[in-house]
């Protein structure tokens, strides 16, 4: 038996790509995070990651035509952001007293922050606030002392929410 087929709902969102403008894509050159209580913020040369995810469940249960399974909406894991800088002192000291807090299970280092993709232009293309958000990851890649290089640090920022502006 085939199941019933209904009609398309009329006040269903198209997003055909018919239905959506063209739109140029995004040359980034700069990222940044602003910390509520900084005095100022840092800027950001890479973007590592970008992640929100939200794990699928699987839900079995016996039914008139035998065992159905589904998969249905699981735990969202903590939306997190990882971003590269050149290290410099006062960047550091400023992400390691943040991730400080972090380490200490200090309520005061969950805070709110945003985060702001820059074009080249300098004009802001997208941004986002980090609602409690954290430092729980600070990392500086290997260097050889005598190097040419620029020593690169990362950060990764979790949170509990991340909402489009």
């Amino acid at each position: 038996m085939l199941p019933h087929l209904s009609a398309p709902d009329p006040t269903a969102i198209d997003l055909t790509t018919e239905s959506l403008p063209l739109v140029e894509p995004v040359s980034a050159s700069r990222f940044f995070v602003n910390v509520l209580g900084w005095s100022q913020g840092l800027g950001f040369t890479e973007l590592a990651g970008f992640n929100s995810a939200v794990n699928a469940s699987e839900y079995s249960y016996n039914g008139r035509l035998g065992n159905v399974r589904t998969k249905q909406f699981g735990r969202p894991s903590p939306p997190t952001i990882t971003l590269k800088r050149g290290l410099d002192s006062i960047g550091f000291a400023q992400l390691f007293a943040w991730h400080t807090l972090a380490r200490g299970n200090n309520p005061v280092g969950k805070v709110p922050a945003t985060f702001t993709i820059l074009a080249a232009s300098g004009l802001p293309v997208a941004a986002c606030t980090l609602e409690n958000a954290w430092c729980s990851r600070l990392e500086i890649d290997p260097a050889q002392a005598g190097g040419s290089n620029v020593v690169m640090m990362k950060v990764t920022i979790e949170c509990d929410d991340i909402v489009m502006l």
